[in-house]
């Protein structure tokens, strides 16, 4: 049985700058810091095989976001 976990994040994309995000962090494979010279370290972007979500909250908190039951 799949379960949906979702983690609320605050959305770093236009049009939806600024809005919160839900994502199912069961689906996430890899998450890593904003490489961009212009929005280095603000950014963290969550990828999985079907969608990437770049989000406005910075690697650690990212982490500990995940990390909160």
């Amino acid at each position: 049985e799949y379960i949906m976990t979702f983690k609320t994040f605050t959305n770093a994309n236009a049009p939806f700058e600024g809005k919160k995000l839900a994502i199912d962090i069961n689906e996430v494979q890899s998450i890593y810091e904003d490489v961009t010279k212009a929005d280095e370290g603000k950014y963290t972007t969550l990828w999985s095989p079907s969608n990437t979500w770049t989000v406005q909250e910075d690697f650690e908190t990212v982490m500990k976001i995940i990390g909160e039951k």
